[in-house]
């Protein structure tokens, strides 16, 4: 797994690297500028659920919502895709109304949201004369919409990423997808940095419905966060970046921080994967349930994946590392880059290189 933003594509230059490890390497990094600068690019997205709502987004019917949220069928109405944006209501899309301390969307329900295609409404009410599908919700819509969201991960069949950490959730993410599409096309991630309660929430509710693989990013800021977005997600596979000062002052310390961020690892069931920092002490410290399989990144000896080097090539475009794994040395490199001259170390007989 490599969270750099690579330009262009990569060979292996390295002459110690073996053959069946290059052919597993070259295929986790082949990536090209243009998808990484569209997906790192912050104006590609925006706070919309929309963008959720691709042609390959699962339909929802009235009964699968009204089942998922808890709710009651006021008026049926056609299958669809969820949105929490009136402003980007498109046709066959039901608006899911969110009521919170500062605003009400179901203000916005009015007769002109079914003319621009809005096919029906979840939330506590609509406006008089509503004649498009209605799943009434009593109480809070925050929890009715994380009830979704939990719905919707049970009847996904794939595999869940999730990633959280002080710093790099986002960029980490993106890298993660792009290395996986060499592998397996149907990758789904959420957009931006959508890692709070409702952002992971309507991450989930939009999984495409050919996806096999979806990543998520967690975010956090007060304890205990963590572990609801873990819990609503359920990821096979648990990432762990590292461990800083964001939100210090509500938590008290970085030992704190680190255990709010280690809530990700807590209910982590055997055969999951936890994928730690291990150059973080304090990451290190965190504790793994038993039956999970640890797997340590960094430059420490004992890494699973270690960073052996790593520079700026290409006038700063571009980076060029070297990785080892197990037995092997791979070097990834931008092919683009006429400049580059090979990155020659003096390695040692044993594997493990100083």
């Amino acid at each position: 797994m490599i969270a750099f933003p690579f330009p262009n594509t990569f060979s292996l230059t390295n002459s110690y690297v073996s053959k069946s490890f290059a052919t597993r390497l070259h295929s986790r990094v082949l990536v090209s500028i243009t998808s990484i600068k569209s997906t790192l690019n912050p104006s590609n997205y925006s706070t919309q659920v929309t963008l959720c709502c691709t042609s390959n987004s699962l339909l929802w019917t009235v009964t699968d919502i009204a089942q998922a949220v808890g709710g009651r069928i006021v008026k049926w109405g056609p299958p669809g895709t969820i949105s929490t944006d009136t402003r980007a209501i498109q046709p066959g899309r039901w608006f899911f109304a969110i009521a919170g301390e500062n605003f009400d969307a179901h203000d916005f329900v009015t007769l002109e949201l079914s003319k621009s295609g809005c096919v029906g409404v979840i939330g506590n009410r609509v406006c008089e004369n509503w004649d498009m599908g209605f799943v009434q919700i009593d109480g809070d819509t925050v929890i009715s919409l994380v009830k979704m969201a939990t719905f919707a991960r049970r009847r996904f069949l794939g595999k869940v990423v999730g990633v959280t950490g002080s710093v790099g959730k986002t960029s980490t993410k993106a890298m993660i997808a792009l290395a996986l599409e060499s592998l397996e096309s149907r990758i789904y991630q959420s957009y931006g940095n959508w890692n709070s309660r409702i952002g992971v929430a309507l991450s989930l509710i939009g999984i495409s419905k050919n996806a096999r693989i979806a990543i998520l990013e967690m975010g956090m800021s007060q304890k205990g966060e963590i572990l609801e977005l873990a819990r609503m997600g359920r990821p096979n596979i648990r990432v762990v970046l590292n461990v800083g000062a964001s939100h210090i002052e509500k938590i008290g310390s970085l030992e704190e921080v680190a255990m709010a961020k280690g809530e990700i690892l807590q209910e982590a069931k055997p055969g999951d994967i936890c994928v730690l920092n291990a150059d973080d002490p304090l990451i290190m410290s965190l504790p793994v349930p038993p039956g999970v399989t640890r797997v340590l990144f960094g430059r420490r000896l004992e890494c699973d994946v270690r960073l052996v080097a790593a520079e700026s090539v290409c006038g700063g475009l571009g980076v060029r590392v070297v990785l080892q794994k197990n037995m092997e040395i791979g070097e990834c490199s931008p092919l683009h880059c006429t400049s580059v001259e090979p990155l020659l170390l003096d390695l040692p007989t044993h594997p493990n290189i100083a």
